[in-house]
């Protein structure tokens, strides 16, 4: 690899493991959780102007379900960064509840071995808005070869 590649991949994982965010207008947070179906459920307000992340660690094989309302209406995107850009699964403008799956096989990876997926939402009101955010993570089954 060229070295100019190789310290551009390498900011891009500094970048992904401090939460996709370098601003201090955002709020982030990184979940690190084995796949079982335990459920990561998170409460959080959101000052006006403001946008909050939840960045979740995905290894292959593993898929999440999400769920979250806001008192308010908001921006929503779920997002991850493969090679030089940043993906967008889901965009949601104007929202106050969301719910669906992501399965990264669907998607581009920066890495196989591990990829971070940031939900964020950005409260787009004169008022602080409340957040409700639920997700569980899970193992996609092996499909059998017949």
């Amino acid at each position: 690899m060229k070295p100019l590649k190789i310290m551009f991949l390498y900011l891009l994982v500094i970048v992904a493991i401090s939460g996709c965010s370098t601003s201090a207008d955002k709020t982030s947070n990184v979940l690190k959780k084995e796949a079982g179906g335990e459920v990561v459920h998170d409460r959080f307000i959101i000052k006006p102007g403001r946008s909050y992340e939840e960045c979740i660690e995905l290894k292959p094989g593993m898929v999440f379900d999400y769920d979250f309302d806001s008192s308010d209406f908001v921006n929503f995107n779920i997002h991850y960064h493969a090679e030089d850009e940043v993906k967008y699964p889901v965009q949601k403008k104007g929202v106050m509840m969301g719910k669906g799956m992501i399965d990264p096989a669907g998607h581009d990876f920066f890495t196989e071995d591990q990829e971070f997926y940031c939900l964020m939402w950005d409260n787009v009101n004169d008022e602080p808005v409340k957040v409700s955010f639920s997700c569980t993570l899970k193992n996609m089954p092996r499909k059998m070869k017949h």
